[in-house]
């Protein structure tokens, strides 16, 4: 296997064959950095949060980078006019953050209305399509007004750092930017242009549901870079499927996943299973603080535990795995009182009806579960309604079973961190549906996301599971995750935009 020094190696070489001596340019809604404002006004910096910036701080650790975001905050829009004070809470030497000007309301619509519910909802095959959702005039002035201003704004962002640089190299993330490479790409047709989604890509007859200009709007959008990155093949099929249904013409060719314009631009659409930082996953659970609280979640439970963690949505299915387990517990008496669900939730866009709802549906869950199942002495369910991310790595470590169990994921990174800080060779049940699944099938107990009775069973098979057979799936599993890691992720990114560079 690769060595971890080896595969730094390689990324850095890889960076170094794509920038030459230039900078990289990034651009993403959130940036590694955010601001809130003191009580005395002071700026005060705190590290970005998610994925997303995890995998892309890693760059800067090999090459320079000037990564371009949306102010999120009051404190991000103060700071957009003192780029030194923001050059002092960088991440990193190489790494210089600025954010894009742009009409707060602007921004509110495009983040509120369009990407958040609508793209997200709609990716993740979340609406109840009978009732859900309306495009009414509000949404079209979001759209008109917000999404395409804050696109167009991000791109003249970009543009005004890469002026001095005849042919930038520029990496687009997810989908609040679906249209920005299109903006660069008018002013500069030379630019090498990447755009990854994080999220999955749903098939075209779900995006038929919302109005064509939106639709057709993205899919172009995204055909004017030259990577047009996804989580997994499927997914990039999805996309290369909604380009031949809404882009009359264009030219898709599926068996070398290029997408061919009118005016001839090419755009090559690719897959990059996005993963984690193992070893700084592993320092975090093994730290003192992660060592803390698994002796704390040891002790208040003193039983077999299943554990899951979670962002507070509903596109996670955290209801139906509660409904899993109360069904584990009815139809196998004999682990009442011997298994403990641990879930631990993040809270999540709050300020969305619809993720309110879910939360108290899941409370509710959690109270019927622990009143019928429940005693003095013993409690079925323990939830943690918190971002302590230390302490769901502690729970992760401590499990027997692991629930991963999404309607459908882009990804879902929490099933490759369970695998690699794992100290009792966990058992994986994993949704089909999650882009995790595609890496990850071989050493899993697959479960469809609806099927509860069929979670139940999953579960108890992982509680039975004898140690030999959970010992030899934890290392297939962990293999995996070890030679396809963050740095492989990047690296593979960064390897074909050079060579579409070079041939360019």
């Amino acid at each position: 296997m690769t060595t971890p020094d080896k595969r730094e190696t390689a990324l850095a070489a890889a960076a170094r064959r794509l920038l030459g001596d230039r900078r990289l340019l990034i651009a993403t809604n959130r940036g590694p950095v955010t601001f809130a404002l003191t009580r005395d006004g002071e700026l005060r910096p705190r590290r970005g949060s998610g994925g997303l910036v995890t995998a892309l701080s890693q760059v800067g650790r090999h090459v320079p980078v000037t990564w371009v975001a949306a102010p999120m905050s009051e404190g991000d829009r103060r700071a957009a006019a003192n780029p030194k004070a923001i050059d002092r809470a960088a991440p990193g030497e190489e790494m210089r953050l600025r954010f894009a000007p742009m009409d707060r309301a602007a921004h509110e619509a495009a983040y509120n209305v369009i990407a958040n519910p609508l793209l997200w909802f709609l990716q993740h095959q979340m609406w109840e399509l009978p009732s859900e959702p309306m495009i009414d005039a509000s949404t079209l002035r979001a759209w008109e007004r917000g999404y395409i201003p804050v696109n167009e704004a991000m791109a003249q962002a970009v543009l005004s750092e890469a002026r001095s640089d005849p042919q930038p190299r520029i990496m687009l993330h997810d989908y609040h930017l679906y249209l920005v490479a299109e903006f660069i790409r008018r002013r500069r047709p030379e630019a090498v242009l990447s755009h990854f989604t994080h999220i999955p890509w749903p098939p075209s007859s779900l995006w038929q549901t919302i109005r064509p200009e939106i639709r057709t709007a993205i899919a172009r959008g995204l055909a004017a870079n030259d990577v047009v990155g996804f989580q997994t093949e499927r997914y990039a099929h999805n996309y290369l499927r909604s380009v031949e249904s809404f882009l009359p013409g264009a030219r898709v060719d599926y068996r070398s996943r290029r997408v061919t314009l009118e005016d001839g631009h090419v755009a090559h659409v690719r897959h990059y299973p996005i993963s984690i930082d193992v070893g700084a996953t592993r320092r975090i659970a093994r730290s003192q603080r992660g060592r803390r609280r698994a002796e704390q979640l040891d002790y208040a439970t003193r039983t077999r535990v299943i554990v899951r963690v979670d962002r507070l949505e509903p596109s996670k299915n955290i209801l139906r795995g509660f409904s899993a387990f109360e069904s584990l517990l009815q139809r196998y008496p004999r682990l009442r009182g011997r298994v403990t669900f641990l879930a631990f939730l993040v809270p999540s866009r709050t300020s969305l009806r619809q993720y309110g709802d879910y939360g108290r549906k899941v409370q509710a869950a959690v109270d019927r579960i622990n009143a019928r199942f429940g005693r003095a002495d013993y409690r079925p369910v323990m939830i943690f309604y918190e971002n302590d991310y230390a302490q769901a790595l502690a729970g992760l470590s401590i499990a027997d079973v692991v629930l991963v169990n999404p309607l459908i994921d882009g990804m879902n990174l929490v099933a490759k961190e369970a695998v690699v800080v794992s100290e009792r060779n966990a058992a994986l049940v994993l949704s089909e549906t999650a882009g995790a699944f595609d890496q990850m099938a071989d050493g899993v107990l697959p479960v469809a996301p609806a099927d509860i009775v069929g979670t139940a069973d999953a579960l108890a098979e992982g509680l039975a599971m004898p140690s030999e057979e959970r010992a030899a799936r934890l290392a297939r599993l962990r293999a995996g995750v070890e030679r396809e890691d963050i740095t492989w992720w990047l690296r593979r990114q960064l390897q074909d935009l050079a060579g579409f560079a070079e041939r360019r």
